[in-house]
């Protein structure tokens, strides 16, 4: 099983091979360094690649990690995000045009898991803990089967967080937390157990934690995730900036204190 780290200039993506390692050793994943080199692109550095297996080709950058992501052991693509200056007042316009072309293209295919670092974002050095947002929509649990796979192990803690806000997911079978919050303590505690065994089979020992926030989604994953000290959020994708969850990816591509796995809701990350 490979994580293949997307290299484009060594210097810029220090802390994104820094964390992909990283992440593949804690779920025991081959890492790969790729580097696409495209036209007027630059040539690999000598940064800390030695121990690495580097692939090497020419081509156009997210076209070809697409077509890689084919390949049936591949668990994921590390990119880096590389935001570039906008102007407020066009933020709508331009809300999924500035975190670079290749992550932007990657998202927008849905090819593969992709794990996505920003620039000073929390490095990630270990996996102790990581937030799994959940709405309690059947779709939206790709994120937590994921979570669960490859990173459930005794030592770990995997936070699955539910934000309440004014609605709620439509889809068939969903499960959202209830809308009146001053119900019994017990009426609480079932339905936190109920969550967790709708959504949760990890098999391995790692702890779980039903964590219920109201507010905005995008802040409060944000802020679970700084108190926390958290190293890791996965999240589900459906492919669009358009409607109002990925409004959440967005604002998180840009605000997470921590390195993002992103998962298609699609068959290929399910």
């Amino acid at each position: 099983m490979t994580l293949l780290i997307a290299v484009a200039d060594t210097r810029a993506d220090e802390e994104l091979v820094a964390s992909a390692r990283n992440l593949a050793k804690a779920a025991g994943w081959e890492p790969r360094v790729v580097h696409v080199h495209e036209a007027g692109g630059v040539e690999l550095g000598s940064a800390d690649l030695a121990d690495l297996e580097v692939i090497d080709l020419e081509g156009e950058a997210a076209a070809t990690l697409a077509g890689l992501a084919a390949k049936a052991d591949l668990q994921a693509i590390a990119v880096g995000l590389h935001p570039s200056p906008v102007n407020k007042g066009k933020r709508k316009a331009n809300a999924a045009g500035r975190f670079g072309h290749v992550a932007e293209a990657m998202l927008a295919s849905g090819a593969a898991p992709l794990l996505l670092v920003r620039p000073g974002m929390r490095p990630l050095t270990s996996l102790r803990r990581l937030v799994v947002p959940l709405e309690g929509s059947p779709s939206a649990s790709v994120a937590m089967k994921r979570a669960d796979d490859a990173f459930c192990k005794r030592g770990r803690e995997i936070v699955i967080l539910h934000v309440v806000t004014g609605s709620t997911p439509g889809e068939t079978g969903s499960f959202p937390a209830p809308r009146i919050m001053d119900q019994e303590h017990y009426e609480w505690s079932a339905w936190q157990e109920e969550f967790t065994m709708r959504f949760s089979q990890c098999p391995e020992g790692g702890r779980h934690r039903v964590a219920v926030r109201v507010g905005t989604p995008a802040l409060a994953i944000a802020e679970e995730a700084r108190a926390d000290g958290a190293e890791l959020i996965v999240l589900s994708w459906n492919g669009s900036f358009a409607d109002g969850h990925g409004a959440v990816v967005r604002e998180l591509l840009e605000t997470a204190p921590c390195p993002l796995l992103i998962i298609p809701q699609g068959p290929e990350g399910g």
